[in-house]
C-alpha cells in the first residue's frame, strides 16, 4: 500500500543496535513525584510508567535515544540520553497554564471552533489502525461522524456527500487529494500521513479561515525541520519506494519514488473484475525547508503521481455484456508557504498552492479527457490584542480552470471549458473574558466571478470549562460551495450551494481518558437540482434542493487503563435526507447509514518488539434505488462489517533497524455490498436485471519489509 512504504520514518527513528537501560524520575517543579507519568522513547512505540513514587525504568535497544516525558495538564519535556550503558534522566515538569481542557491558550491566542469538534490523530495513529491500511482518509472513517462507503475512498460527514469535505495543507486547499479510480473501485488519499505533524479533522463548524467545504474541513500542517539526515528502503509486496532525507542545522530537503505494480499481486489473489491493465503507478514526493531568521520558516510541499488502470465492467444497457474500461491519471500538488514572527504581536502566514490533474478515461464506444488546474494564494495575519484576546484575519484568491473533451466512436463530440475566479476574506475573533470561558466569532466573504454570486457566512462558538477535566461547547455558522465542474459543464446559471452547522460538544479528559459526546443540525438549502432524464440540458438545473440531517456522535479512547493496549471506540447516529440532483422527492442518501460504530485497539509486546492492531466497523444497510419498485430509494443493503488486524515487529536485519509489517483487511472475508447497479434495459419479463457493487476481492493482504539506512 501506497504509504505505509514511510512506517519507518517515525518507528525507527533510532538505531536499534546498542542496550541501554534507562532510569529517572519524573517531579513537578516543587519536587513532588508525578506517579502515572508516561515516558516514552520519541518516534518509537517503546515505554513505561512512573510508579507512586514517580520513578521508571526502561531498557531498549536504541542508542541516540530521546525520551519524552509527559503528564495530563503539564508541559511534555524532551531529553537526549547519552549513548550505551546505563543513565540517569529526571524530568521536572511545569503545569500548563491557561489550560482548558481542549482549549489550549498560548500568547493571548486560543483555538476553539476548530479544535472543539474535531479530532487530533498523529502520524503513527493513522498508519497503524488496521482497516486503514496506511491510508489518511481510511483512518479517518473510524471517528465519530464519518461513514464508511466502501466503494468510494472520500469522506462522508454527518449525512454529505463525498464532495462536501475538502482537504488543507498549510493552510492551502489541496483540489484534488484522492487518487483517480475507476467505477465502484475506491481511491486512497495521494499523501502520506508522516508528511504532516498532525492531523486535524473538523466535522463542522470549522474555523472561518476555510471555506468551500459544506460539511468537514481536514487540516493537515506539514512537518517542520526533520530530526536527521536518513534513508529509508522499502520492499514490499505490491512495491518499492526509496527515501533520502538531508538535514543541515538551518535546513533540509527530502526526496523519494514509490512504484507500485498490482499485477503479481492480482495473479495470485482472485478479483471480481478482469484486469486488461493491472493498477500500476509512479509516485515523486520533494520537500524543503528553510528557517529564516529567528521565527521564520520557509516550507516547499510537492508532489506528482502517474498512474494507469483498467478492467472489464459490465456494459449497462445489456445484462452479461462487459465493457473495456482504460483510466490514466496524471497529477501534481505544489504548495509553497512562509511564516514569520513581525514583532510587536504580529504573526503572518503567507503561500501559494497548484494543483494539476489530468485523467484520461476510455469505455471502448466514448472517451473522456478532463483536466482541472487550481491555484490558490493565500495571506493571514494575526495581532494578539491583549493576553485574553487576538484577531486573526486574511484574504485568499482561488483560480480553477475546468476542462472536459467528451467524444464518441459514432463522431459526437462535446466540449466543455470555463474558469472561475474565486476571491474570499476573513476575520476573526478570540476573546477569553474569564478563566473558564473562550469565545470566537468570524466572518467570511466569498464571490464568483463564474456564478456572478456572492456570500458573506457568520460563524460563532464558545467553550465553558464545568470542571477541571470536562467542558461544554457550542457553534454555530453557516458554509457554502460552488457546484461541482461535473454540474457546471452544463450550465453556469447557478448560485452557491449552502449549509448552516449547529452543534452542542461536551467533553471529558483526564489521565490519558477521553469522552466526548456531541449533538448536531446541519440544514441545506439551495442544493443543484436537474431533470435525470435530460441532464445534458442545462435549462433543468436550480438551486431548488434542499435537505436536513442531524445526530449524535460519541467517542472514547484510553491510553491509560492498560499500560501496553490503548483503542477507541466510536459511535455515531445521523438522520439525513435531501432532494437534490435527480432526486424526485426527499429521501435517504444512500451515503448516510444510520448507525455506524467502530473499534480500534493496538497492544505492544515489549518481550518481542511487535505492536499488533485489530480494527472493526459496523453500518447498518443503505438505501438503493430499485427501478423495479415504484417508491424511490426505498431498496436496502444488508449490514456493513469488517474486522482487520495488522502486526508491526521491529528488529535488526543486516545491522540496520528494521520493520516487518504484515496486514489483512476483511479478515472474515464477509461479502459487504454496497448497493446495486441496474441495466438500463429490461429483460423479456419486464424487470431491470442488476449486480451487486462490492470489493474487488473479499480480503486484501500485504507484507512490508522496511529499512532504515
Amino acid at each position: 500500500m501506497k504509504h505505509i512504504i514511510t512506517l519507518a520514518i517515525i518507528i525507527l527513528g533510532s538505531n536499534l543496535q546498542a542496550q541501554m537501560t534507562i532510569t529517572g524520575k519524573v517531579t513537578d517543579k516543587n519536587g513532588l513525584p508525578l506517579a502515572g507519568a508516561n515516558i516514552t522513547l520519541k518516534g518509537t512505540y517503546d515505554g513505561t510508567a512512573t510508579d507512586s513514587t514517580g520513578c521508571y525504568t526502561i531498557t531498549t535497544d536504541t542508542n541516540q535515544a530521546v525520551l519524552v516525558a509527559s503528564f495530563m495538564g503539564y508541559i511534555p519535556q524532551e531529553q537526549a540520553v547519552p549513548d550505551g550503558g546505563t543513565s540517569i534522566v529526571n524530568f521536572s515538569l511545569k503545569k500548563q497554564v491557561n489550560h482548558l481542557g481542549d482549549v489550549v491558550i498560548s500568547a493571548g491566542t486560543f483555538e476553539t471552533a476548530d479544535r472543539k469538534r474535531s479530532v487530533t490523530l498523529q502520524p503513527l495513529d493513522i498508519v497503524t489502525t488496521p482497516s486503514a491500511a496506511g491510508d489518511l482518509y481510511g483512518a479517518l472513517t473510524t471517528l465519530p461522524g464519518t461513514a464508511p462507503i466502501g466503494e468510494d475512498g472520500r469522506l462522508f460527514v454527518r449525512g454529505g456527500d463525498g464532495y462536501e469535505s475538502k482537504t488543507f495543507v498549510d493552510g492551502l486547499l489541496s483540489k484534488k487529494p484522492y487518487q483517480s479510480s475507476v467505477p465502484d473501485l475506491p481511491g486512497r488519499g495521494r499523501f502520506s500521513p508522516f508528511l504532516f505533524s498532525g492531523t486535524t479533522f473538523s466535522t463542522g463548524g470549522y474555523s472561518a479561515e476555510y471555506g468551500q467545504a459544506l460539511s468537514s474541513a481536514l487540516i493537515l500542517n506539514s512537518n517542520a525541520l526533520p530530526s536527521k539526515t536518513q534513508t529509508d528502503l522499502s520492499i514490499m509486496s505490491v512495491g518499492v519506494g526509496l527515501t533520502q532525507t538531508v538535514r543541515r542545522e538551518n535546513a533540509s530537503i527530502s526526496a523519494g519514488f514509490e512504484y507500485f505494480n498490482l499485477a503479481p499481486y492480482n495473479h495470485l489473489t482472485k478479483q471480481q473484475f478482469l484486469r486488461n491493465k493491472h493498477p500500476e503507478s509512479l509516485g515523486l514526493t520533494l520537500v524543503a525547508r528553510k528557517k529564516t531568521g529567528q521565527n521564520g520558516m520557509l516550507k516547499l510541499f510537492s508532489t506528482y503521481a502517474a498512474s494507469e488502470t483498467g478492467l472489464k465492467y459490465p456494459d449497462l444497457s445489456v445484462p452479461g455484456l462487459m465493457t473495456d474500461i482504460h483510466l490514466k491519471n496524471n497529477n501534481s500538488y505544489t504548495n509553497l508557504t512562509y511564516s514569520d514572527e513581525l514583532g510587536k504581536g504580529w504573526l503572518l502566514k503567507g503561500g501559494v498552492a497548484l494543483t494539476m490533474d489530468n485523467n484520461r478515461l476510455n469505455l471502448q464506444r466514448f472517451a473522456v479527457d478532463e483536466t482541472n488546474e487550481n491555484l490558490q494564494a493565500k495571506i493571514t495575519l494575526k495581532k494578539n490584542l491583549a493576553a485574553n484576546a487576538s484577531l486573526h484575519f486574511g484574504m485568499e484568491e482561488t483560480f480553477n480552470r475546468f476542462g472536459q473533451d467528451y467524444r464518441e466512436t459514432s463522431g459526437f463530440e462535446n466540449r466543455s471549458h470555463f474558469n472561475d475566479l474565486n476571491s474570499a476574506q476573513f476575520a476573526e475573533a478570540d476573546y477569553r473574558p474569564f478563566h473558564r470561558i473562550a469565545l470566537r466569532a468570524g466572518l467570511r466573504a466569498e464571490q464568483s466571478t463564474l456564478l456572478d454570486d456572492i456570500h458573506v457566512a457568520a460563524r460563532f462558538s464558545a467553550a465553558v470549562k464545568i470542571t477541571g477535566q470536562s467542558q461544554l461547547s457550542v457553534a454555530s455558522g453557516s458554509f457554502v460551495q460552488t457546484p461541482e465542474e461535473g454540474l457546471l459543464r452544463f450550465t453556469h446559471l447557478l448560485g452557491y450551494e449552502k449549509a448552516s452547522h449547529h452543534i452542542v460538544n461536551y467533553q471529558w479528559e483526564d489521565n490519558g481518558r477521553l469522552f466526548r459526546a456531541e449533538v448536531y443540525r446541519k440544514a441545506y438549502k439551495d442544493l443543484v437540482t436537474y431533470d435525470g432524464e435530460k441532464y445534458w440540458d442545462g435549462n433543468t438545473y436550480h438551486n431548488t434542493g434542499k435537505g436536513q440531517s442531524e445526530g449524535i456522535d460519541i467517542f472514547y479512547r484510553d491510553r491509560k487503563t492498560f499500560r501496553t493496549l490503548e483503542y477507541w471506540i466510536s459511535y455515531s447516529f445521523v438522520d439525513a435526507k435531501r432532494i437534490y440532483r435527480d432526486y424526485p422527492q426527499m429521501v435517504q442518501p444512500p451515503f448516510a447509514p444510520k448507525h455506524t460504530a467502530s473499534m480500534v485497539a493496538k497492544k505492544w509486546i515489549q518481550s518481542i518488539t511487535t505492536q499488533v492492531g485489530l480494527s472493526t466497523t459496523f453500518s447498518t444497510g443503505r438505501p438503493f434505488n430499485n427501478p423495479n419498485s415504484p417508491k424511490f430509494m426505498d431498496g436496502r443493503t444488508n449490514h456493513y462489517q469488517d474486522i482487520s488486524i495488522n502486526c508491526s515487529h521491529l528488529r535488526t536485519l543486516w545491522g540496520m533497524p528494521t520493520i516487518l509489517y504484515a496486514s489483512v483487511n476483511n479478515l472474515t472475508g464477509r461479502n459487504n455490498i454496497f448497493g446495486y447497479r441496474y441495466y438500463s434495459q429490461p429483460n423479456a419479463d419486464e424487470q431491470y436485471e442488476a449486480f451487486p457493487i462490492r470489493r474487488d476481492s473479499k480480503r486484501f493482504y500485504f507484507i512490508g519489509l522496511f529499512i532504515t539506512l
